[in-house]
């Protein structure tokens, strides 16, 4: 009878065992994230239940972020480029525990019609394997031009549950096109066929995903599920739910923030834009004492308004993101006041922007000088001021993934070479 039950015993507690030693997966993840908007700190927990069919699955079974490279501590900023002549804005930030936010990710020029480039290099980051299980914890997008949106537009508008990997959030604010604001270049200035699939994407990928919610948004339980009839519908409902006037004028301002990594919103468009680039979202990212502004494709009436809202210590940030690629975007007074000689500066710019002279169609050379360095693109090379850690040009990156839509390609010599930052 001893024997039995001593037998039974071991039994049981070699079945708890087990149970205890596995992963535990959850669709949300990772610690509770905050959003900020001026009253005060309020939970941004989804809005609704989650549901036991969120998480997109393939076969075999999601894989766990468990790798050394998704929870190693540090905080990895990424300028990403799959080549050195697409004409993009494309950045990654991974936190300290593996959560992954994007912020644009848009391509144009040589990569338009190529296949996702971001999944494969994500995945490499968090070091994954392909078809690995992963979730993007946050996209932000700053404005309506496809060279920032249309990545995002490729992934929503082919995604399936095998593609096994989900989104958590979207943030953005978009004017309504010809009816909130117009740009003074009309509708052309929209990128607007492109943009259509942006807008259908999202119904595509909600109808794989469950819809539960924007954290930081408060939706009626009956707006979470789209009507048979509606075409656009989550784009709609997405757009502006949480970056808006309300929310970015409110006394303490707007923050979103993930384990750690705090991204102040500091502006949106406003009728009084001249141009499409001029409404670009302006976002700051702080954690611990490294800070990055991110201009979009701010134009010079954007910068004057910021300086008018913002003292330059409010702006002044280690790194500063050039805007419009770093041609045609704010003025020297802009990058004077908020010392961009004195920050890192990220340049996401192709090689054939990059790489230009006074008589050439950009004025790229006009905003090298106006940040203390040469005029002349050979100059710069001929003096090695791309290996000073001071400037970081997409064009001149010294390695390229070969296939980027295949995790392989985005070897560590090529994340090491867009990688950005690495912070403690």
């Amino acid at each position: 009878m001893t024997d039995s039950f001593t037998y039974v015993f071991l039994i049981i507690a070699l079945a708890v065992m087990l149970l205890a030693s596995m992963p535990l997966l959850s669709a949300c993840g990772g610690n509770a994230e905050r959003i900020s908007p001026a009253s005060g700190d309020v939970s941004d927990a989804t809005n609704a239940p989650v549901s036991d069919t969120a998480e997109p699955t393939a076969e075999p079974e999601p894989t766990p972020i468990n790798g050394a490279a998704a929870s190693d501590g540090k905080v990895a900023f990424y300028q990403l480029a799959p080549d050195k002549n697409s004409l993009m804005m494309s950045y990654v930030i991974k936190t300290a525990n593996g959560k992954v936010i994007v912020i644009d990710g848009g391509i144009d020029g040589q990569g338009l019609d190529s296949d996702p480039y971001l999944p494969s290099a994500i995945r490499a980051i968090l070091g994954l394997g392909e078809g690995d299980y992963f979730e993007i914890e946050a996209w932000f997008l700053t404005h309506h031009h496809k060279d920032h949106f249309y990545e995002l537009a490729k992934i929503l508008k082919n995604y399936t549950a095998a593609d096994n990997f989900k989104i958590n959030n979207f943030y953005f604010n978009f004017p309504e096109v010809g009816v909130e604001w117009k740009s003074s270049a009309g509708e052309k200035d929209y990128d607007l066929d492109h943009a259509k699939i942006l807008y259908a994407g999202f119904d595509n990928y909600y109808s794989v995903v469950p819809f539960e919610g924007i954290k930081g948004a408060d939706f009626e339980a009956e707006l979470l599920e789209k009507p048979a009839s509606a075409e656009n519908y989550y784009y709609n409902l997405i757009n502006g739910c949480v970056i808006n006037d309300a929310n970015i004028s409110s006394e303490g301002g707007l923050s979103i923030e993930f384990d750690g990594v705090r991204f102040d919103i500091l502006q949106m468009w406003s009728r009084t834009s001249q141009n499409v680039n001029s409404t670009s979202t302006i976002i700051r990212m702080v954690y611990k004492e490294h800070s990055c502004l991110f201009l979009g494709d701010a134009y010079t009436d954007t910068g004057s308004k910021l300086l008018k809202k913002y003292s330059a210590d409010e702006l002044k940030s280690e790194y500063v993101q050039m805007s419009h690629h770093g041609q045609n975007g704010t003025d020297k007074r802009f990058y004077t006041q908020i010392d961009a000689e004195n920050s890192i500066r990220l340049w996401p710019i192709p090689v054939w922007v990059w790489s230009v002279d006074k008589s050439g169609p950009y004025n790229t050379y006009q905003t090298r000088k106006w940040v203390g360095l040469p005029e002349d693109y050979r100059e710069f090379e001929e003096q090695g001021l791309g290996d000073t850690g001071r400037d970081f040009v997409t064009g001149l990156y010294k390695a390229f993934p070969k296939n980027p839509a295949s995790v392989s390609s985005w070897t560590e010599e090529v994340l090491a070479a867009q990688r950005v930052g690495l912070f403690e």
